[in-house]
């Protein structure tokens, strides 16, 4: 009966195993194995070792890239996670009209990428966007052009996907928050807690996991960042906005230099990997201190 059991189990488990063997680890060692190459997509190619390697690092491609991923996913992580924590509290409070509100923080999530980058891209328009628009009403003379500066760029774009991905990382705040028992916050309070200190020690700390969730959401989005950069920069200016993904991108269809973006692209494999990995392992000790 016993063995039966077991027999019937891998008739469920082969077809699932085949499947992710064919669509999943097989296509990174090929990956990893035409980094290699020097393919450029089509026809023979040829084995070159590491030259691909030694190339992204000689001409700085991947160490701009990775700077850029890093910084580009910081401010996805830190001020989306910042922005919509506050955002909950302040939804979760008793006020009139909560729904309204908390419909209207979730409205950018439903914008598509494309949707989203487009109105960002008359916000930011210099001399006739928004922002430009209200400094001129403000009496400034000073015309910012936040896309077309090296300085700027990137942050610029990183902000339009805090902005579109902060109602979703609101509602999983809310969620937590009021998971929360009242009996702990009205404890709180009896015990002289002001809200400040109850949200500090008592509210932020009770919901660890969401952070971690969010955390994670932030991560992904930061590392997968292309096309947002696509839609507004393209790069730019010069390569000041080029992420991982998008200089993969850019050296496969744009060059035509497959075997160099298969290279970038397992060095972006590892590097995500690890530091995936080592974020995991650092909020699962935090949230076993809380």
């Amino acid at each position: 009966m016993e063995r039966r059991s077991r027999r019937i189990l891998l008739l469920f488990i082969v077809p699932a195993m085949l499947l992710y063997l064919t669509f999943w680890i097989l296509p990174v060692l090929m990956s990893f194995f035409y980094g290699l190459t020097d393919w450029k997509g089509l026809g023979s190619y040829e084995f070159i070792g590491l030259k691909n390697f030694k190339n992204l690092i000689r001409q700085g491609t991947l160490v701009n890239s990775l700077k850029n991923t890093v910084v580009y996913a910081l401010v996805v992580v830190l001020w989306g996670n910042l922005q919509a924590l506050i955002l909950s509290l302040i939804l979760n409070m008793k006020l009139h009209a909560r729904g309204v509100f908390r419909t209207l923080v979730y409205l950018p999530a439903l914008f598509s990428t494309i949707v989203a980058a487009f109105l960002w891209s008359y916000v930011y328009a210099p001399y006739y966007g928004l922002i430009s628009e209200v400094l001129k009403l403000l009496g400034s003379t000073w015309v910012p052009n936040l896309l077309g500066t090296s300085a700027t760029a990137l942050i610029a774009v990183a902000f339009v996907e805090t902005w579109r991905s902060s109602g979703t990382m609101t509602i999983i705040y809310l969620a937590g928050l009021q998971n929360i028992p009242d009996d702990v916050i009205e404890a709180a309070k009896i015990d002289g807690c002001t809200s400040w200190q109850s949200t500090r020690l008592i509210k932020v700390p009770m919901i660890s996991n969401t952070i971690m969730i969010n955390v994670m959401l932030g991560l992904i989005n930061g590392f997968k960042s292309f096309d947002y950069v696509f839609a507004l920069t393209g790069g730019g200016p010069g390569t000041s906005s080029n992420t991982l993904m998008y200089s993969i991108y850019k050296m496969a269809f744009m060059e035509s230099q497959f075997g160099k973006a298969e290279a970038m692209a397992a060095c972006a494999f590892v590097f995500i990997l690890v530091i995936s990995i080592s974020v995991l392992s650092i909020l699962k000790k935090k949230e076993i201190e809380l």
